[in-house]
């Protein structure tokens, strides 16, 4: 009969025997976690990380694309389709969700790209009509020749079939401000396995609600209806338009009209007519002459005033959708901050000592660009290289001047820097 102690061991042993063979089965369903697209495109997964502010957990991405990709800068090729993926891990605010995608966009994005694709970006922000919760998902498939097509809980919203408009979002993530240094290399698949697994396993246990988003559509689709009445009801004014010629066939044998055709004959037989010959044989040339005189005046009456008045018409309407208090925010933090990193440098006394870290310092201003303060949210461990981004910021106010479309009297913003021996 076994002792205790090998029973003990015994037990022992198949814990970790369990343990290994859970963490394999993770591991492979890492390596196999792919997206369907609506086309059947089957895409791989490239890389998956945690979006975070605050140090709070916001929700996991996921970024799919083919398997034949060894880069992920090949996704931002239109021709390459892909798949963003988010779920949610804790409740968000729809306003601040729109706010995040604009503000991202401009952020990471030349204005020259996004300012063409500003509709499509705000209809895009817009789809976030309700508090999003725990399992809510987003997939943001591309596929070359479709468009870009949003689901919401497995939803289909809409599909943008605008060139560029899927690097804009990608580059939220991919970009030189992505939201922090680690969730955009946890994107990029530098984690090491563990961290990836355990993100996957965070991501595949949150099942979205499907349909939860459906009662958004809803107003759309009574417009069909409508359209299809209004076809039906059209035929049947026609029909009787159609009747009524055919009561106008009894009154084709009154010949009465004839008298005045023998009035004419009488006419003929008169000593006149010879005169009458003669002068027509005169007037004719003369009636040629006289009609061939106003045929190029005709073309004076083609005067074209409406077609100006059509041109001014339409400018002012296409402009008011182009104004985006978030997306010009966005843009205009893309400057500060890259203003404010032309003035880094790697302090020598932390490069010899061969510290390194990431700082965030967040920066309010005032309307005339005027640092109002500084304040440092995340520090790197070092003073040296805390102080040398206080450094930086001093030296690259004043800043330009807040941006007339945005009404508030001071803008805040965060600077993200990494400092990283080579």
């Amino acid at each position: 009969m076994p002792s205790s102690s090998m029973k003990s061991k015994t037990s022992l042993l198949s814990v970790v025997l369990a343990v290994f063979i859970l963490s394999f089965n993770y591991s492979v369903k890492a390596a196999e976690m792919t997206a369907s697209l609506s086309d059947g495109d089957e895409l791989s997964l490239i890389g998956i990380g945690m979006y975070q502010e605050l140090r709070n957990d916001i929700y996991i991405g996921a970024l799919f694309g083919p398997s034949s990709v060894t880069n992920v800068d090949q996704l931002k090729d239109d021709n390459v389709a892909k798949r963003m993926s988010i779920r949610f891990v804790s409740e968000y605010s729809n306003r601040k969700l729109a706010r995040h995608w604009k503000e991202r966009m401009a952020m990471n994005n030349p204005r020259n790209q996004w300012q063409p694709l500003t509709r499509e970006i705000v209809g895009f922000s817009n789809l976030f009509k309700r508090r999003l919760v725990s399992g809510d998902e987003i997939n943001i498939d591309h596929i070359p020749g479709v468009g870009t097509q949003i689901y919401l809980n497995k939803t289909l919203f809409t599909t943008v079939n605008k060139s560029g408009f899927a690097n804009l979002l990608l580059n939220v993530w991919l970009g030189n401000i992505p939201p922090t240094k680690a969730f955009k290399s946890s994107i990029r698949g530098l984690d090491q396995d563990a961290i990836k697994t355990d993100f996957i396993t965070k991501y595949t246990v949150m099942e979205p609600v499907k349909g939860r988003f459906d009662a958004d559509l809803a107003p759309p689709t009574p417009a069909t209806p409508v359209v299809t009445r209004v076809a039906r009801a059209a035929p049947q004014q026609r029909a009787p338009a159609r009747a009524e010629p055919k009561k106008a066939e009894p009154k084709k044998p009154e010949p009465k009209k004839e008298e005045p055709v023998q009035q004419v004959a009488q006419k003929q037989p008169a000593a006149k007519p010879p005169v009458t010959e003669k002068k027509d044989e005169a007037k004719p040339v003369q009636v040629a002459k006289a009609e061939t005189k106003p045929e190029p005046k005709k073309p004076e009456p083609k005067k074209e005033p409406p077609k100006k008045v059509a041109k001014l018409t339409p400018p002012p309407v296409e402009e008011e959708p182009f104004i985006d208090a978030d997306l010009i925010a966005g843009s205009y933090k893309r400057d500060l901050v890259n203003s404010i990193r032309q003035f880094q440098e790697y302090p020598a006394r932390a490069y010899r000592q061969k510290k390194e870290g990431d700082v965030t310092a967040k920066v309010t201003l005032i309307r005339d660009g005027s640092v109002k303060e500084i304040e440092l949210i995340e520090r790197s461990g070092s003073r040296i290289l805390d102080k040398a981004v206080t450094k930086m910021i001093r030296r690259a106010a004043p800043f330009q001047e807040i941006p007339s479309e945005l009404e508030q009297e001071e803008f805040v913003f965060e600077v993200p820097i990494s400092f990283t021996l080579n």
